[in-house]
């Protein structure tokens, strides 16, 4: 009864991923050290959004404080830039900027009346803040390290198809996703916040039936364009910060972060103007 329910959820989800974002506070990871200046990307603040667009925040602290060139007579320590970039054409657009004094007060916010594209420039610091932002959550490298059902509880018994399925390799990038010898060429994301009763009734399971104590999740839906995918779809769950369960096949996997994910590697970094 429980497998045939995870089946009904399976199709019902049709081509999407979702993706439980943990509640935390913002975390800061650094990206770039520098003479004059240091960039931190914040880890929770990640977006995907339509047409394979990405954004997250990063936040740049100076040696010494400087002059806000949109206000006059103000000086600055610290901004955090909203930025984002497209996942399939090599571009990066500046959202809303935020500059903050050495004591952290807001001093002044600015955000661009227009979109402006501007091509990532190969060895410059927005290539590495691209490359810094593909490496969070959900993205990295994964392992299966156990499985259960619809309800959340475990197997009342082994099963011999599943049970070859634990320590299987998952692998999830900005374009392109590996679950064991299944390939997905091409993926596009978008996240939507989804309440506890809008998943009730699309798709017949509460999230305390799942084990997620909460009135609403964060969701990523991904769409599988490039095919190789048997389902087409999948369902992840964030437990805690390097755990996460994965709807394949019927079944919810147990995913564990195998290491700390790079991604693709770039070369030194050189200071190219922007």
């Amino acid at each position: 009864m429980l497998l045939r329910r995870t089946i009904l959820i399976t199709v019902l989800l049709g081509s999407a991923l979702l993706f439980v974002h943990a509640q935390s506070k913002h975390k800061w990871q650094r990206v770039y050290t520098g003479d004059d200046s240091v960039i931190e990307v914040n880890a929770s603040s990640l977006i995907l959004e339509r047409d394979h667009v990405l954004r997250a925040d990063f936040r740049t602290i100076l040696a010494k404080s400087e002059n806000i060139a949109v206000s006059q007579g103000a000086k600055y320590k610290s901004r955090i830039e909203t930025i984002r970039f497209k996942l399939n054409d090599n571009r990066y657009c500046l959202g809303e900027t935020t500059w903050f004094d050495a004591k952290g007060t807001k001093l002044h916010s600015y955000t661009p009346a227009a979109e402006d594209w501007r091509v990532l420039k190969r060895g410059g610091v927005m290539e590495r803040l691209f490359h810094a932002a593909r490496t969070l959550p959900p993205y990295g490298s994964w392992k299966v390290i156990a499985y259960r059902f619809a309800e959340g509880s475990p197997a009342n018994k082994p099963e011999p198809a599943l049970e070859k399925v634990v320590g299987t390799r998952v692998r999830l990038q900005a374009n392109r996703a590996e679950v064991g010898g299944k390939v997905c060429s091409s993926l596009a994301y978008e996240d939507k916040r989804v309440s506890n009763e809008e998943l009730n009734r699309e798709l017949g399971v509460r999230l305390a039936a799942i084990g997620i104590n909460a009135e609403y999740i964060e969701t990523t839906k991904v769409k599988c364009e490039g095919g190789g995918w048997t389902p087409p779809q999948s369902l992840l769950m964030k437990l805690k910060e390097r755990e996460m369960l994965m709807l394949w096949n019927g079944v919810f996997l147990v995913l564990q972060r195998e290491r700390e994910w790079t991604g693709d590697i770039l070369p030194p970094l050189k200071r190219v103007k922007e």
